[in-house]
């Protein structure tokens, strides 16, 4: 059984090379390969309904370590396919939060797992009742719902070992791609700069009355960003020094009319704006 295994696994790696070389959308890429995993999966099945384990040290090594490696697979394969399909025409800022998000929850997923300390502390004292298919107990299955499942081919804890591995190689893999991202955006950011692509063309004075008007607006991280941080971004981001904006906003305030004159303007502006885009 172990040498049928690992002539799958190899079986299914070279089928994955094969479909990664192919110039078709990455979407459909992974559909062949989640196809191809399948597929070995119902072998795989098959031949352990033919086969009888001599012992439970070998059954249990199955279910805890062979058959998670190629449902495990499966499982990556699927998540990855639903996580890309996400990603389709969002901006790489999108992206990039939408990926830290997923990467959070996985590390929930190991912060409140048992059965994971378990598994990565290598223990084994409860493997005979883990990972042998006759002590099975339904009322003990945290995955109950599947109510389908195939007691033939399945234990209390083979498809938690195949979720940590694929969850392991997931994060992975969100990881990378937010390093990816982070660079890409901030590159941008730094080329923006540089090649001076957001002049700010506007006066000074209503410069330092949007600064205040976001910092009063609680704007950034819930209102915990100083006033010389967001003054700093404008500065660099907009191509312009500000000089002493303390003393700038102090002549807003003694404005003998409207003291919000730039604000207001942007409000007229939108509001006119929408309006004949509703004609």
């Amino acid at each position: 059984m172990e040498n049928f295994v690992r002539n799958s696994k190899q079986n299914i790696e070279k089928e994955i090379e094969r479909i990664e070389r192919q110039p078709i959308a990455p979407l459909d890429k992974i559909k062949q390969i989640i196809d191809v995993i399948q597929m070995f999966l119902i072998l795989l099945k098959s031949a352990v309904a033919e086969y009888q384990f001599p012992n439970p040290k070998e059954e249990i090594l199955f279910f805890k370590t062979w058959k998670p490696q190629i449902s495990g697979l499966l499982m990556f394969y699927v998540r990855l396919y639903q996580i890309e399909k996400k990603r389709i025409g969002e901006s790489p800022s999108s992206q990039c939060k939408y990926l830290k998000s997923e990467l959070e929850n996985l590390k929930k997923y190991f912060l409140n797992n048992s059965f994971y300390d378990y598994y990565r502390t290598g223990r084994t004292e409860l493997d005979e009742q883990y990972f042998v298919r006759r002590n099975y107990d339904i009322l003990a299955d945290t995955r109950f719902g599947l109510l389908d499942r195939d007691s033939s081919f399945t234990t209390l804890h083979d498809s938690s070992v195949a979720e940590i591995i694929a969850n392991n190689r997931l994060a992975e893999y969100l990881s990378a791609q937010i390093e990816i991202l982070s660079e890409e955006l901030h590159l941008k950011f730094t080329s923006m700069v540089e090649n001076r692509l957001l002049q700010w063309t506007d006066s000074k004075v209503a410069l330092v009355e949007f600064i205040y008007a976001l910092y009063a607006g609680k704007c950034f991280n819930n209102g915990n960003t100083s006033l010389k941080d967001i003054a700093f971004c404008c500065e660099t981001l907009f191509n312009i020094e500000i000089g002493d904006f303390y003393r700038i906003f102090l002549e807003i305030r003694n404005r003998k009319k409207s003291r919000t004159q730039f604000l207001d303007k942007l409000k007229d502006k939108i509001i006119k704006m929408m309006d004949e885009l509703d004609k």
